[in-house]
């Protein structure tokens, strides 16, 4: 078994922690000197504990099924730690601090309410060992104490870290519950592009085409072809497929730069908005560093402020910063409500997410700053390629 798969089940690492504890136990009873009281007592206690440790251990790496509750082994644990304790030496045993791992073991197996009432058991268990414990010694009550008071210290601090964990624990779940979301929108928004594009290229290119066929057609009746329009059913496929072409993947980007392919872009928005004015600068040191994931975030914001900030100035500008790109989309539109911008994905609107999700991918970070009315400025920074 690998150590990841082990780390997958706590009831084992807490079964090898329970097995390797023994042998401390019976250094810690031979080799420190302490009161005889009950020594006695302890080789058969300890014998109790090496069994029950064993079967615990074939229980843990059995099937689930066959594995005792977790509150019966965690009980049976505290009986035979304060036994041993008692046995050795009660206040004065260097068993006593065993009783120190039940809280951190609580800390990152259960929450800080089941941390508190693991803390509070073990700690009974302990007063229970050492107060009843036959002797005499004027310090014990020092010692009692002295422990209980750092007891508390590290129950107090093992339910923080509980609390810490938990609240990780929480975030981590709202991530994985968030880029679940995402994933399915971006699915959701990947297909409705892919059937943007097969009826465009139905609705438009194909028809187009059958009506030049069918206008050479005419000739073989004798008619003469109309090759005026033929030629304009051509062209107008061929304009339809190259802006396809570049949906699908921007051959402008390879042949004539960053530039140019953004240039294009925004002619390609000239349709949708006239009115805006688009102001692109792309710094020489920035281009050729990551062009195609730049130009697809770049994309994306453009889109994003063109549809939904109702601008009249978008400018677009690249340039190098902090040993990698910096991307900063900006407007004088609307700007972005907080409340809008947190209800966007759920709705369906994912541009900021995706380009965010891109960006940290590599290493990077999406920065919004806007408000109500104030336009947006949108900059993404991407670390430089190794």
């Amino acid at each position: 078994m690998t150590l990841t798969a082990l780390l997958d089940h706590p009831t084992r690492v807490i079964a090898l922690v329970r097995l390797a504890a023994l042998p401390v136990f019976l250094a810690g009873e031979r080799l420190i000197e302490h009161p005889d009281a009950r020594s006695g007592a302890f080789r058969v206690i300890l014998v109790l504990a090496v069994v029950y440790a064993v079967l615990a251990a074939a229980a843990a790496f059995s099937a689930p099924r066959r594995r005792p509750p977790g509150r019966v082994t965690a009980s049976v644990d505290l009986l035979l730690l304060g036994l041993l304790t008692y046995t050795s030496g009660g206040p004065f045993s260097q068993l006593r601090y065993g009783f120190f791992m039940v809280p951190v073991a609580a800390a990152f197996l259960q929450g800080p309410r089941g941390t508190a009432i693991a803390s509070a058991a073990a700690l009974s268990c302990y007063l229970v060992a050492t107060t009843t414990y036959p002797d005499a010694r004027s310090d014990a009550i020092e010692v009692e104490i002295t422990q209980t008071v750092y007891f508390a210290w590290l129950a107090l601090a093992s339910m923080l870290l509980s609390a810490v964990l938990a609240r990780r624990q929480e975030q981590i779940l709202a991530l994985s519950d968030e880029r679940g979301q995402l994933v399915a929108r971006a699915l959701e928004a990947e297909e409705r592009e892919r059937r943007r594009l097969a009826e465009s290229l139905h609705d438009d290119a194909i028809q187009n085409l059958l009506a030049a066929r069918q206008a050479l057609g005419g000739a073989d009746g004798g008619a003469e072809p109309d090759l005026a329009l033929v030629r304009t059913g051509l062209d107008r496929t061929v304009s339809q497929l190259r802006d396809a072409i570049f949906d699908l993947h921007p051959q402008l980007l390879r042949h004539a730069g960053l530039t140019a392919a953004l240039q294009a872009v925004a002619e390609r928005f000239g349709t949708q908005a006239p009115e805006v004015a688009w102001e692109i600068a792309v710094d020489d040191d920035a281009a050729a560093s990551r062009d195609e994931t730049v130009f697809a975030i770049t994309r994306e914001l453009m889109t994003n402020a063109v549809r939904h900030a109702d601008p009249t100035t978008i400018g677009v500008s690249i340039f190098p910063r902090d040993d990698g790109v910096v991307i900063r989309v900006h407007d004088d539109g609307v700007g972005i409500d907080p409340d809008r911008a947190r209800d966007a994905t759920v709705q369906g609107h994912i541009g900021l997410a995706s380009c965010a999700e891109r960006a940290e991918a590599l290493g990077g970070r999406l920065e919004v700053a806007s408000a109500a009315g104030a336009g947006t400025r949108v900059d993404v920074w991407l670390p430089a390629p190794d």
